[in-house]
């Protein structure tokens, strides 16, 4: 705490008695101002005293752990309250606007699958390839892992809509691709691919984009949890650090070998 004399009033007393007297005026009551917020606490005579109260750090922590902007209105730091609380409600806001965009363009890429590709002319193109007979499925689908990196799904999974627009090996899938080139290469299918297939993957990379911002808004939310805790203790750690008092009080005061009473007021802080 430091402590600063801001003024004395000095009233003469005679040397006679001077014990006494400074006696007295250390046992005089000392009255006591705060210069922040106090809340009132009762005496035991019933009376009742303005205390200061430092605020918890730790409160003020878990608070904006909890609710970003909560741990700032607790340390009385309104203007930044409101900043964490605008952030928080905007991550969450966009997350579920780009996870519904997300879900809404999924859906709609799934069914444009469903619609344009063709599991039956894929395995016409696999059996063509391989010669195995075309009613043999097992046997088309260990020739196609032999053959190929990736095999086509039994069910109709997320990696199974990635697959069918995303490889070479499944274009003959799509209807637009012509029959007549059922014969032909992977490569020649590799410069010729299907429009229906190129627009399949533009709605595909508009879904997973969707996700992506989704994802980061998450990640917003968490950061904005994170610096607004750090940010709330700070606050209260600074704010507790600026409570002053200040005491107005009689002290003894002595100059050439006589006795002096001083009225002092000290701030603490």
């Amino acid at each position: 705490m430091k402590k600063i004399l801001l003024f004395a009033v000095l009233i003469a007393v005679g040397s006679a008695g001077a014990t006494d007297w400074e006696t007295f005026m250390r046992e005089t009551p000392r009255t006591a101002f705060s210069l922040q917020d106090t809340i009132y606490e009762e005496g035991e005579d019933g009376e009742y005293y303005e205390e200061v109260m430092p605020k918890s750090v730790g409160k003020a922590l878990i608070f904006s752990s909890v609710i970003p902007g909560s741990g700032q209105l607790y340390a009385g730091s309104y203007l930044k309250s409101v900043g964490f609380l605008a952030i928080e409600a905007a991550s969450w806001y966009f997350y579920s606007k780009y996870t519904r965009d997300g879900r809404d363009i999924e859906d709609e890429f799934e069914t444009y699958a469903d619609t344009y590709w063709s599991e039956d002319k894929y395995w016409d193109w696999i059996a063509h390839q391989s010669g195995i007979s075309r009613n043999d499925l097992t046997a088309l689908r260990n020739w196609e892992h032999d053959a190929f990196s990736h095999g086509l799904h039994e069910q109709k999974d997320q990696q199974y809509y990635e697959m069918i627009g995303k490889y070479d090996q499944f274009n003959y899938g799509w209807s637009d691709t012509d029959a007549s080139l059922i014969a032909k290469d992977i490569p020649y299918w590799r410069d010729n691919p299907s429009t229906k297939r190129l627009y399949y993957e533009t709605r595909r990379d508009a879904s997973n984009k969707a996700f992506k911002s989704a994802t980061t808004s998450v990640t917003a939310a968490i950061l904005n949890h994170i610096v607004s805790a750090l940010d709330a203790a700070y606050t209260v750690n600074r704010n507790n650090k600026s409570i002053a008092e200040a005491t107005l009080y009689f002290e003894p005061k002595r100059m050439e070998s006589r006795t002096y009473t001083a009225l002092t007021l000290r701030v603490d802080w």
